[in-house]
């Protein structure tokens, strides 16, 4: 097993519908709503490829946190707007690299980029990746 993997070749969709309470008083998504829904985009992602964090972060005290995150933004989300977000991931030794692009249709909304760093819990310290979800993420 290699001790990287390059991004997936088809991104993995995840689709919301965006809520009232998301918006800001000009009518448009928060900026800082994008974080949720990109964390709820790469829980589905590993969901969907039978990763249980919950069981690394209470069993293994293995964690993930967010070392680096870049927005552009490019157009604004609107109240009861249906999203697709694509995720593209790559491994590494120790970190994680999320690719997303959010679409409402054909139009592109958002390109993010997230790191996350594997660490130890107790020694709160970056360590490798477990081998279940370095190869859980291959393409």
């Amino acid at each position: 097993m290699s001790a990287s993997t390059s991004p997936s070749a088809a991104p993995h969709v995840y689709r919301l519908r965006t809520g009232y309470g998301d918006t800001d008083q000009s009518g448009v998504i928060h900026h800082a709503v994008y974080m949720r829904y990109l964390e709820d985009a790469r829980a589905d992602y590993l969901r969907q490829r039978g990763l249980d964090f919950a069981a690394l972060e209470h069993g293994q005290r293995i964690g993930m946190a967010v070392a680096r995150a870049t927005m552009r933004f490019l157009r604004p989300a609107r109240f009861d707007d249906l999203l697709d977000i694509e995720v593209r991931v790559e491994t590494q030794r120790a970190t994680m690299l999320f690719d997303y692009r959010v679409l409402c249709g054909d139009v592109l909304l958002l390109e993010a980029q997230l790191t996350l760093a594997c660490i130890d819990l107790e020694k709160m310290r970056a360590i490798r990746l477990p081998p279940e979800v370095a190869l859980a993420c291959r393409p």
